[in-house]
């Protein structure tokens, strides 16, 4: 079944959800540059020459210059933003909101000052009266566990998978390689971590899902790596972030992400140096940098709620969910280079067999068994959640020590 909307059936109104919110994100920006008064003239002197300059629709341009605001709102404009065009014109709220109704501006304040528009007849469109026929549903079919050492992406890019240090790391993911390509998925849901990147300690969102069509990938301070830019599906993305926020789990909902070494390397691992990744990819960064930081029951719980947002989308998607980072490593201090392989053969046989019971673990047996960086290892168990209930068949499991300073952990389990 289909997300449930059931303020679509509100008559006259539009509420901006995220799917409105990502339909109408370079309309809302340009009414947000309004705020600075140059740039207030500079729309007044010439308003076609100054909305070309924005990434808009032809449609929203068009309705911007009718200041047709019915028209803006249906085409993702919010009437926060788009009250900076009214400012602008010099117009209240009241004449704003008056233009919007058919009524003459009299006619609007004197209903206004007459007790406002009566509740009775404007709760709902009515019944439906046939029932239309759901289509096919989206499907979670495996997940993905692999390390992001930053390190492989450089091997990668500098043409030294082969070289004797390197060859046994990449000599792990050749049977993945074949797997996906022997059935790649239509989306990959990828869950990360920033690593200071695109999130600076100005703003630490706990889980941040990447809502817009593509995303660049990011300088880290050497340069951009030289892969694709990733594709996004901000459709699936939009209805993920409605229902997991519905379920209560708090998303930050980015139209505009930069994506670094974390999301970029899993999928060079699985896909090598292709010209266009092969798929659509939604980013879901974690905070695993700063504490504190989420539980691995509460990363566990959200791969369930985002198994139910995908499951009730209404297009028949394969959708592989990923878990990125670790396992065991530190970075810093004097414990830095630590290892511990017991500990992360131990991790990867519970999260196969018994993830509720891993899911349990708190964070200071993360820090102490495997390092201050292992545990970037919570995120693994939001891909784990997304699995169905039923045990998963192993289809690859692999392990390796060392790339660079981290245990290289990777395993792919399908759903049966």
């Amino acid at each position: 079944m289909a997300l449930a909307k059931p303020y679509k059936d509100v008559p006259g109104t539009t509420i901006f959800d995220a799917e409105q919110s990502r339909l109408g994100y370079h309309l809302n920006q340009f009414c947000m540059s309004l705020m600075k008064a140059e740039n207030r003239a500079r729309f007044k002197a010439d308003e076609r020459v100054y909305l070309d300059a924005w990434p808009m629709s032809e449609a929203q341009k068009e309705a911007v210059l009718a200041r047709d605001l019915n028209r803006c709102i249906a085409l993702g404009g919010n009437i926060y933003f788009l009250a900076k065009i009214g400012a602008t014109d010099g117009k209240s709220f009241q004449q704003m909101a008056g233009s919007m109704t058919g009524l003459s501006e009299d006619d609007y304040r004197a209903m206004m000052i007459a007790g406002g528009r009566a509740i009775e007849g404007n709760r709902t469109r009515g019944e439906v009266s046939e029932a239309t026929p759901t289509p096919d549903q989206a499907k979670v079919t495996a997940s993905v566990y692999t390390s992001h050492v930053p390190a492989i992406g450089v091997a990668i890019d500098q043409g030294k998978t082969g070289d004797p240090y390197w060859q046994p790391v990449f000599a792990g993911y050749e049977a993945s390689k074949a797997w996906i390509k022997a059935d790649p998925p239509d989306v990959i849901v990828l869950v990360y971590n920033d690593h200071a990147t695109a999130f600076s300690l100005d703003l630490i969102p706990t889980f941040a899902i990447g809502c817009a069509a593509q995303f660049q990938p990011a300088d880290e301070g050497w340069g951009p790596r030289q892969v694709p830019v990733v594709q996004g599906h901000p459709e699936l993305a939009a209805h993920i972030a409605q229902s997991v926020i519905a379920d209560d789990f708090d998303l930050t909902i980015a139209n505009k992400l930069d994506v670094d070494h974390g999301l970029t390397v899993p999928l060079s691992l699985l896909f090598g140096q292709p010209a266009a990744w092969p798929c659509k990819v939604i980013p879901l960064a974690v905070n695993v940098v700063q504490y504190p930081v989420p539980s691995g029951r509460r990363c566990y719980q959200l791969g369930q709620a985002i198994r139910k947002a995908i499951e009730s989308f209404d297009a028949p998607l394969k959708v592989q969910v990923w878990g990125t980072g670790g396992m065991s490593h530190q970075l810093q201090g004097a414990r830095a280079g630590l290892i511990n392989r017991d500990f992360d053969n131990a991790f990867l046989d519970q999260l196969i067999a018994d993830p509720a019971t891993l899911a349990q673990m708190p964070h200071i047996d993360y820090v102490r068994e495997a390092g201050s960086e292992g545990i970037e290892l919570v995120m693994w168990l939001i891909a784990r959640g997304a699995m169905s209930d039923a045990p998963p068949r192993v289809v690859h499991r692999f392990y390796h020590v060392p790339a660079s300073n981290t245990a290289v952990g990777h395993l792919i389990l399908e759903n049966t």
